[in-house]
């Protein structure tokens, strides 16, 4: 370390090294180009703020993180000799600027410590007043500046290296910044190069990975765990109490504590994978194998885990962050490529800017901005918008984005590192920019006081985190004395949720009246988001305690809580807190992904106990689960969860997407027993006729070849060739000549000898190249032909990554076809000759990869073939698979109608629907058949709006003349309507459902021709909607007649397949297309199925979204007045039915009940002498001593 002392030079503060080395100081004197991006390149994504230039070089070079003290100095690292070799002597310095008049200039700048321990590059710095806490691989180095004076001196000053033992100095995948919590606590990250942590507790962090320290995978840390780096912890400010929080990110370059104790996280791409999440207490983030870290991702990506037409800026693979993986945490805002560095999160609104999450990107060469909302059990980040970025004619300026930094006045910091590549330092440069408020008044600088319990209150509101983190861990040591402080600061932020979090954070820690004042908070139900933060701070300050507030507030109406709760359950013994899972189970609604991943974490270690003695307790019935169950199952994955799936798998025979989801828990496994039973079980699974198509049998293989496989990494200590011939070399002739010779079939199966070696036909070979069993059916003579003579013309799909690869330290050479290249694991899989895989560790056996261009498999001529070989071969592959499932061909095109079972389909079941204006009765559901009563006339709607999509059904009418329908695109608004009681049915498109015998039965009633409708699939707009009816076309112009009668008489089964795109809506009854429409608008909705006087019945609904239309929320209808019904003749209460009644009241005001229970009430909406009308045009008359309802049903006065 280098001793200074200070000399003041204009605008900076040199100080003379002892060493005769040049140092930090002569380097900023050296004569060189100073440059940096203007201010008006920039564009800014708020017109409100402005930006201005606070500092550059040479007062800073390339700054690498900053962090603000309470007197408004900005400290921070700097990357001079980034990934170029020592540029200064003496090691890396640590810089702190001043704006000393507060103008919006830095005046100073000086060296506060030259360390030659601080790595090129120091990713973190955290002051918390006069400790300056330094990230620096392979450590975390505490200053403490004793004297104040921003300088360090020997003998006077402190250095203490906090926590050691992060990997790999030279990395970036390492150590980041410390960050003060609301609890008073450190917390901070690190990327996936590893830990071998000893703190001064005892306790002993290791956390491995494939990507760094692969010699700590499947290591078990000292509270039993085995971790997968990279990770979040928190950490106590004395070095005690180390507790990671979150695992197995990529490279967590910074995070961020919100005041509810939240965590929030950007985490770097690979390559194109870059995402803002929320990271859970015990999260497994899914980078690498999550058990222990020892598999890359790229080694078990699917094919159908990859969209079509992949760019840079869109997700490819939801293996990356294996999102199909149970146990693995839902990534959160998925960007693309890109290169997060720092963060920051608003809360104050000095901006205008609270709530605001900012990330700065250095690939992307901007700042991004979300706002991360409390919803549905998670905290979302939502869609991420430019903040700062280059204008686009500016493109070319090398701005790179490092750190953001709040100042205590609420002002923006911005670092740009000012480099043409965030790979190594070219330039030399740098600037620091300041974000305001356009047109306000200047920031006053607020006086920080840490000595007074008044001055420590005020700095809990501070904009800078460190600065409030630092007073609230203050506040704490005071203790009892500050109760009554903290307890009015409370009150006087109410209705200021964010300085009230503030404050519970200390008070639950500060003696027992602290945690009565907190615990008023946990019962109050009002103010979600503060019940959770009580119960965080409870838990926190008093973990003995934690059990009882658990089993108290476990079946709280607050998911979040239940969230929390399920959270703190990880490490108590299950006969302790068995009650509570049972009563969070029961409060999971069988879909939400993160709640599920809460109840992991209680889970966690007693999963057979679980699943043995609740799970299979609730749902004994493998073959009826519903999503609940399978989910809850999925989840457990244990050997007895599998066997009952393997059960609901066969029985319920699900569409392939619900198939894979499934699948995936096979995929999971805890030792090798398990694995060796999966694999059994899929591959029993893939023999099943209803899983023969290839998209299922893909999925199978694909599980099997890379999550269940026992593959270990070979060195290449063995050759693996492939031959290059396989008979005498022939002549032969081209193709178009030998397909007119005569082929033989018997002959041609003694020639396929040959492919064999390679292929599998007719069962019979070895699975290397590609199945050839249904290839040649639908191929010519000369087209199988050419395949052969010229096989390098064109490589199968699949088959197209022919590799040889030679190593430098064995000599050994290996070739085959390549699988699952992992750049960063230095692997990939092999599938050599033979049809066996083989893991090759290339980069450790020092291999150099070889790309061919053409196929492995040799040529006709060098088979030995001759011309009259290869014709009766060719009329031998077209005779075989005949007698098999084209299906499993991949050649077809998808079915029209379709099966359901291909991709992007989903099953619906009765927990998809809401009940729009239906009885509580109208609906009974049995898995995924649907009962209806036909009574009243209403609908159900699918729980979320719709733009394109597809649908199948199959409906059976059970009484001859019914009437029920499918909407498509309800109407919000109608929707609305019918809900709030008016109306019967919804705007939108209808395609109608009617019985054979209604036309009959229309005519004798009405007394009218049943001209205007068909009972075989009209489609038509209800309401305001406009549609293009297909011919032939109703006498009204509005209704597409059906161009064939195809529909089936009461009591059998019908079959709809309704497709809905772009504005157009076709229906296909019974396998043949009928009707429909075009032009219609509006072209998204609700679907909704029909209740209309008649029973019906619905089964093996399943639908497929073609397209997404954001979020639905039904608008407010505001409904009309309600009249009184004093004096009219039809006051008291009229019974029918077998126990209905309808309690008619003078303040207009009508109750359904069935007994004792209310149905619905409804409100008077017109009036007459002997007559009344509710809510939904329900028509009341009093006709003698009768009252007609509905025109149904006739009632007495009870």
């Amino acid at each position: 370390m280098i001793m200074t002392k200070i000399i003041i030079l204009p605008f900076l503060c040199l100080v003379a090294s002892l060493s005769a080395a040049p140092t930090r100081e002569a380097f900023a004197l050296e004569e060189r180009s100073i440059t940096g991006v203007p201010i008006d390149a920039f564009e800014l994504g708020d017109d409100n703020l402005t930006i201005e230039l606070w500092a550059r070089s040479p007062m800073i070079f390339s700054p690498v993180a900053m962090d603000f003290d309470a007197q408004g100095r900005l400290w921070l690292t700097e990357g001079i000799d980034y990934q170029r070799g020592l540029r200064t002597e003496g090691g890396r310095s640590i810089m702190v600027l001043e704006d000393k008049d507060w103008d919006g200039k830095a005046d100073s700048s000086h060296v506060f410590v030259t360390d030659p321990d601080i790595r090129h590059a120091a990713l973190g710095i955290a002051v918390f007043d006069n400790r300056i806490v330094l990230s620096s691989t392979p450590s975390i180095i505490v200053y403490t500046d004793v004297n104040r004076n921003a300088v360090f001196d020997e003998g006077i000053d402190k250095r203490e290296v906090f926590l050691t033992g992060f990997r790999d100095a030279s990395h970036d995948h390492t150590l980041h910044a410390v960050v003060g919590a609301p609890s008073g606590q450190w917390h901070f990250s690190y990327g996936n190069r590893g830990a071998d942590i000893k703190t001064k507790d005892g306790r002993h962090h290791i956390s491995g990975c494939y990507y760094g320290y692969s010699d700590g995978i499947g290591k078990k840390s000292s509270d039993g765990e085995v971790y997968v780096g990279g990770m979040t912890m928190r950490v106590n400010p004395d070095g005690t109490g180390l507790t990671p929080t979150g695992e197995n990110m990529r490279n967590s370059h910074d995070m961020f504590v919100s005041s509810f104790g939240d965590i929030y996280q950007s985490d770097n791409d690979d390559p194109a994978h870059a995402r803002i999440s929320w990271v859970m207490e015990h999260a497994n983030m899914g980078y690498a194998d999550l058990a222990d870290g020892s598999r890359s991702w790229e080694e078990v990506a699917k094919s159908w885990e990859e969209p079509a037409g992949w760019s840079k800026s869109l997700r490819f693979s939801r293996s990356h962050w294996r999102e199909n993986y149970p146990g693995a945490f839902p990534p959160g805002t998925i960007y693309g490529a890109g290169s997060p560095t720092g963060n920051v999160l608003i809360e104050d609104d000095t901006l205008g800017l609270a709530g605001t999450y900012l990330v700065a990107c250095m690939v992307r060469k901007e700042v991004m901005a979300v706002t991360p909302k409390w919803k549905d059990a998670q905290v979302e980040m939502g869609e991420h918008q430019p903040f700062i970025r280059l204008k686009k004619d500016r493109k070319g300026e090398f701005f790179l984005p490092t750190d953001l930094a709040l100042a205590p006045d609420g002002s923006l910091f911005l670092s740009d590192f000012y480099n043409d590549t965030s790979r190594g330092t070219n330039q030399v440069s740098g600037s620091i920019y300041r974000i305001t408020r356009k047109g306000a008044k200047p920031l006053a600088l607020p006086q920080v006081n840490f000595s007074s319990t008044s001055g420590l209150l005020q700095a809990l509101k501070n904009p800078a985190v460190n600065v409030r983190s630092h007073a609230a861990h203050l506040l704490v040591k005071k203790g009892k004395e500050v109760f009554g402080s903290v307890h009015e600061f409370l009150e006087e932020m109410n209705g200021e949720p964010v300085l009230q979090a503030r404050a519970l954070w200390v008070l639950a820690q500060i003696g027992e009246q602290g945690e009565q004042l907190v615990e008023k908070f946990l019962h109050d139900e009002k103010n979600e988001k503060l019940q959770v933060v009580a119960y965080r701070a409870l838990r926190h300050a008093d973990p003995m305690g934690t059990l009882a507030r658990a089993s108290e507030y476990a079946d709280s109406k607050n998911l979040f809580l239940r969230r929390e709760i399920a959270v703190s359950l990880r490490d108590i013994p299950f006969t302790d807190c068995r009650s509570i899972i049972e009563s969070l189970i029961d409060g999971y609604d069988g879909r939400n992904r993160y709640y599920l991943e809460a109840l992991g974490a209680a889970f966690h270690g007693r999963e057979k106990r679980v699943y043995n003695e609740i799970v299979t307790k609730r749902f004994p019935d493998p073959l009826g689960w519903d999503w609940k169950a399978k989910n809850l199952a999925w989840r457990l994955h244990t050997p007895e969860a599998i066997r009952d799936l393997d059960l609901c798998i066969r029985a319920q025979k699900p569409p392939v997407d619900e198939f894979r989801f499934l699948a995936m828990a096979f995929a999971s496994f805890r030792n090798d027993k398990e694995r060796q039973d999966r694999v059994k079980r899929l591959q029993a699974l893939a023999q099943l006729p209803e899983f023969s198509a290839e998209y299922y049998q893909v999925t199978v293989d694909e599980i099997i070849a890379k999550d269940l496989n026992d593959l270990e990494g070979e060195m290449m200590e063995t050759s693996y060739l492939i031959p290059q011939q396989l008979g005498q070399l022939t002549e032969v002739s081209k193709p178009g000549e030998i397909a007119q010779l005569q082929g033989d079939i018997t002959r041609g199966k003694a020639v396929a000898a040959k492919c064999y070696l390679c292929h599998k036909l007719d069962g019979i070979g070895v699975n290397f190249g590609p199945n050839l069993t249904h290839w040649g059916k639908e191929r010519t003579v000369e087209e199988i032909v050419k395949e052969i003579v010229y096989p390098d013309e064109k490589l199968a799909h699949g088959y197209d990554k022919p590799v040889r690869l030679v190593s430098k330290k064995t000599g050994e050479t290996a070739e085959g076809l390549l699988s699952n290249y992992s750049w960063h694991a230095g692997s990939l899989k092999l599938k050599v000759l033979g049809g066996q895989t083989r893991k090759i560790l290339f980069r450790r056996a020092g291999a150099k990869i070889e790309y061919l261009n053409e196929s492995w498999m040799p040529s006709a001529s060098e088979m030995g073939m001759s011309d009259q070989d290869l014709a009766d071969l060719a009329v031998y592959m077209q005779s075989t698979g005949s007698g098999e499932d084209d299906s499993t061909s991949g050649n077809s095109a998808e079915p029209v109608p379709p099966t359901g079972n291909e991709p992007g389909w989903k099953v619906v079941t009765g927990e998809d629907f809401v009940n729009v204006n239906c009885f509580p009765d109208t609906w009974r559901w049995e898995g995924g058949h649907a009962y209806c009563t036909g009574k009243p006339t209403g609908v159900i709607r699918y729980r979320e709006p719709l733009g394109n999509f597809e649908l199948l059904l199959e409906w059976m009418h059970k009484k001859n003349a019914g009437n029920s329908g499918v909407f498509v695109w309800a109407t919000p608004q109608s929707i609305s309507k019918l809900a709030a009681g008016q109306g019967r049915l919804p705007h939108g498109i209808e395609v109608q459902v009617l019985d054979l015998g209604y036309a009959e039965h229309y005519t004798k009633r009405h007394k009218k021709p049943a001209d205007w409708f068909t009972s075989h699939g009209d489609v038509f707009p209800v309401g305001p909607i406009k549609m293009n009816p297909f011919p032939p076309v109703a006498p009204n112009g509005k209704r597409s007649f059906p161009t064939k009668e195809t529909t089936k008489g009461i009591n059998q089964w019908n079959h709809y397949y309704v497709r809905a795109v772009d504005g157009e809506v076709r229906l296909w009854v019974n396998g043949e297309e009928v009707s429909g429409g075009d032009g219609i608008e509006p072209a998204s909705g609700y679907f909704c199925l029909e209740s209309e006087g008649a029973p019906i019945e619905f089964r093996n609904i399943r639908l497929r979204k073609l397209s997404e239309v954001g979020e639905g929320k039904l608008p407010v209808h505001e409904p009309a007045l309600t009249l009184t019904l004093k004096g009219h003749p039809a006051l008291g209460v009229w019974k029918y039915l077998n126990g209905y009644t309808r309690e008619i009241a003078e303040d207009g005001q009508v109750t359904l009940r069935l007994g004792q229970n209310v149905i619905w009430k409804r409100r008077c909406i017109s009036k007459s002498e002997n007559e009344f009308v509710l809510e939904g045009n329900l028509v009341h008359k009093l006709i003698g001593n009768t009252l007609d309802i509905e025109g149904k049903y006739q009632a007495v006065r009870e």
